[in-house]
C-alpha cells in the first residue's frame, strides 16, 4: 500500500469541494482508517451552520433589548422600574 493511495483513489480526484470530498471519504471507507480527518471535516462542513445560528441569535437579542433600552420606563437589568 502507498502512502498516497488515498490521493490516487478514483473516486476521490476531483473533488470540487469539502462536502464532495467528505462524501467520497464515506464511500470508499476511508474515513474508518482516518478518524481524525473525518471528524476534522465534520466541523469544517457544521461551523458555518454554527455560526449563522449564532449570529441569528444575537440579531434577536439586539430586537429585543433595544427598545428596552431605549424606553427610560422600562425595566431595568435588576427587575426594579
Amino acid at each position: 500500500m502507498s502512502s498516497n493511495h488515498v490521493l490516487n483513489h478514483p473516486k476521490l480526484k476531483n473533488m470540487s469541494s469539502i462536502a464532495d470530498l467528505y462524501q467520497g471519504l464515506v464511500e470508499t471507507e476511508k474515513s474508518i482508517i482516518y478518524p481524525l480527518v473525518d471528524r476534522l471535516i465534520q466541523l469544517i462542513l457544521t461551523l458555518p451552520v454554527s455560526t449563522i445560528t449564532t449570529e441569528q441569535i444575537l440579531y434577536l437579542v439586539i430586537l429585543i433589548l433595544t427598545p428596552l433600552i431605549n424606553n427610560p420606563n422600562s425595566v431595568s437589568a435588576c427587575g426594579a422600574k
